[in-house]
């Protein structure tokens, strides 16, 4: 599941500048969740639901990418009394074009376990709560997961247990033990397989001669 190549640009980001950029303080917590390009129905949903009971919470950022099926997201949100947008703290977009800057910014992130999201969030070394999706090949979302989970660099949430409240008790778990946070972040950077360019290109060279 690692070692695919990652764009520069994930490297290259600074944490202090990204969270500058974002207008986000050392203290408060960045929250990034996604579910991909098309969007991932019950990650929105759930997000949906955790915003709104936990956005008056200034200690915490969300970051929210609904995908392309989730344009109904910010409009269920105003509905619930949530402002959204620059100035708040809770950002909707239907995609994010910057993720160097925002995983830079980011405290946790909530994801899909696809190989190339989980190849970034180890580069970078963030903890995150893995959602993997039920409806691939062989089930690979999870094992992607549990690779990184087995090694205390991620959590796991199951979609079939994915609930408002089991997904808000994971966010506190990890956000509420700092000393935990870091050692999930350190053991997903040590996991990252950062020379894989390296790697293809000897392949390549090898099998040609």
């Amino acid at each position: 599941i690692t070692g695919l190549p990652v764009r520069q640009s994930i490297f290259d980001a600074d944490r202090d500048f990204a969270r500058s950029k974002f207008g986000v303080s050392n203290d408060t917590v960045f929250v990034l969740s996604m579910g991909g390009s098309l969007g991932a129905k019950t990650i929105n949903e759930n997000m949906v639901e955790v915003i709104k009971t936990l956005h008056n919470d200034k200690n915490l950022f969300f970051m929210h990418s609904t995908g392309k099926y989730g344009k109904w997201v910010p409009d269920k949100l105003r509905e619930s009394g949530v402002e959204t947008g620059e100035g708040t703290n809770v950002i909707i977009r239907e995609y994010i074009d910057d993720m160097d800057m925002c995983l830079a910014a980011s405290d946790l992130v909530i994801s899909r376990a696809g190989a190339s999201s989980l190849s970034e969030i180890e580069a970078v070394g963030r903890a995150s709560v893995l959602i993997p999706s039920p409806n691939v090949a062989e089930n690979h979302q999870f094992h992607n997961a549990m690779a990184l989970v087995n090694r205390n660099a991620a959590r796991i949430l199951r979609e079939k247990d994915l609930t408002t409240d089991s997904l808000k008790a994971l966010m506190n778990e990890l956000i509420s033990d700092k000393a935990e946070l870091a050692n999930i972040e350190k053991n997903a950077k040590e996991m990252a397989i950062l020379d894989s360019r390296e790697r293809i290109a000897d392949i390549i060279l090898s099998l040609a001669k």
